[in-house]
Protein backbone atom coordinates (compact mmCIF):
# COMPACT_ATOMS: atom_id res chain seq x y z
CA UNK A 1 0.00 0.00 0.00
CA UNK A 2 2.82 2.40 0.88
CA UNK A 3 4.57 1.75 -2.45
CA UNK A 4 1.34 2.44 -4.38
CA UNK A 5 0.90 5.74 -2.55
CA UNK A 6 4.50 6.69 -3.32
CA UNK A 7 4.02 5.93 -7.03
CA UNK A 8 0.73 7.86 -7.10
CA UNK A 9 2.35 10.85 -5.41
CA UNK A 10 5.18 10.81 -7.95
CA UNK A 11 2.69 10.63 -10.82
CA UNK A 12 0.74 13.55 -9.35
CA UNK A 13 3.90 15.65 -8.95
CA UNK A 14 4.96 14.87 -12.52
CA UNK A 15 1.52 15.83 -13.79
CA UNK A 16 1.55 19.16 -11.96
CA UNK A 17 5.07 19.89 -13.18
CA UNK A 18 4.13 19.05 -16.77
CA UNK A 19 1.05 21.29 -16.56
CA UNK A 20 3.15 24.16 -15.19
CA UNK A 21 5.68 23.79 -18.01
CA UNK A 22 2.99 23.59 -20.69
CA UNK A 23 1.09 26.55 -19.25
CA UNK A 24 4.28 28.57 -18.86
CA UNK A 25 5.23 31.78 -20.57
CA UNK A 26 4.85 31.97 -24.32
CA UNK A 27 7.55 32.95 -26.77
CA UNK A 28 8.11 36.70 -26.83
CA UNK A 29 7.24 38.63 -29.98
CA UNK A 30 8.71 41.94 -31.09
CA UNK A 31 5.58 43.88 -30.08
CA UNK A 32 5.88 42.58 -26.50
CA UNK A 33 8.76 44.96 -25.78
CA UNK A 34 6.89 48.29 -25.83
CA UNK A 35 6.07 48.35 -22.10
CA UNK A 36 7.36 50.87 -19.58
CA UNK A 37 10.10 49.59 -17.30
CA UNK A 38 7.80 49.70 -14.27
CA UNK A 39 5.46 47.23 -15.98
CA UNK A 40 8.24 44.66 -15.91
CA UNK A 41 9.03 45.46 -12.28
CA UNK A 42 5.34 45.25 -11.38
CA UNK A 43 4.96 41.96 -13.23
CA UNK A 44 7.94 40.49 -11.38
CA UNK A 45 6.72 41.61 -7.97
CA UNK A 46 3.15 40.47 -8.66
CA UNK A 47 4.42 37.09 -9.87
CA UNK A 48 6.30 36.59 -6.60
CA UNK A 49 2.96 36.57 -4.80
CA UNK A 50 0.77 35.15 -7.57
CA UNK A 51 2.86 32.12 -8.60
CA UNK A 52 2.91 30.34 -5.19
CA UNK A 53 -0.83 30.92 -4.78
CA UNK A 54 -1.54 29.53 -8.25
CA UNK A 55 0.71 26.50 -7.69
CA UNK A 56 -1.00 25.75 -4.35
CA UNK A 57 -4.41 26.08 -6.03
CA UNK A 58 -3.31 23.82 -8.91
CA UNK A 59 -1.88 21.14 -6.60
CA UNK A 60 -5.08 21.15 -4.53
CA UNK A 61 -7.11 20.90 -7.72
CA UNK A 62 -4.98 18.06 -9.04
CA UNK A 63 -5.47 16.10 -5.83
CA UNK A 64 -9.20 16.85 -5.85
CA UNK A 65 -9.39 15.80 -9.48
CA UNK A 66 -7.78 12.47 -8.63
CA UNK A 67 -10.18 11.93 -5.73
CA UNK A 68 -13.14 12.79 -7.98
CA UNK A 69 -11.92 10.25 -10.53
CA UNK A 70 -11.69 7.56 -7.85
CA UNK A 71 -15.02 8.42 -6.22
CA UNK A 72 -16.88 8.36 -9.55
CA UNK A 73 -15.32 4.96 -10.33
CA UNK A 74 -13.33 6.17 -13.31
CA UNK A 75 -15.76 8.61 -14.94
CA UNK A 76 -13.48 11.27 -16.47
CA UNK A 77 -15.97 14.14 -16.86
CA UNK A 78 -16.03 15.47 -13.26
CA UNK A 79 -12.30 14.94 -12.91
CA UNK A 80 -11.57 16.75 -16.20
CA UNK A 81 -13.73 19.72 -15.20
CA UNK A 82 -11.92 20.08 -11.88
CA UNK A 83 -8.52 19.66 -13.56
CA UNK A 84 -9.26 22.30 -16.24
CA UNK A 85 -10.59 24.78 -13.71
CA UNK A 86 -7.70 24.50 -11.30
CA UNK A 87 -4.56 23.50 -13.20
CA UNK A 88 -5.04 25.54 -16.37
CA UNK A 89 -4.70 29.31 -16.32
CA UNK A 90 -1.85 31.77 -15.95
CA UNK A 91 1.06 30.95 -13.64
CA UNK A 92 2.90 34.26 -13.99
CA UNK A 93 1.89 37.91 -14.33
CA UNK A 94 3.17 39.55 -17.51
CA UNK A 95 3.65 43.23 -18.40
CA UNK A 96 0.62 42.93 -20.72
CA UNK A 97 -1.48 42.07 -17.67
CA UNK A 98 -0.03 44.95 -15.64
CA UNK A 99 -0.75 47.40 -18.49
CA UNK A 100 -4.34 46.10 -18.81
CA UNK A 101 -3.93 44.69 -22.33
CA UNK A 102 -4.61 41.14 -21.19
CA UNK A 103 -6.64 39.68 -18.32
CA UNK A 104 -5.17 37.45 -15.63
CA UNK A 105 -6.77 33.99 -15.73
CA UNK A 106 -6.35 32.41 -12.31
CA UNK A 107 -9.01 29.80 -13.05
CA UNK A 108 -8.73 27.86 -16.31
CA UNK A 109 -11.31 27.63 -19.04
Amino acid sequence: MRRTLSISLRALCCGVLAAAVLAGPRTAKAEDYDHPAMSYVGAGVASLLYFPAKVAFAVGGAVTSGVAYAVTLGRPEPSDDIWRSTVEGDYVVTPDMIDGHRAVHFVGA
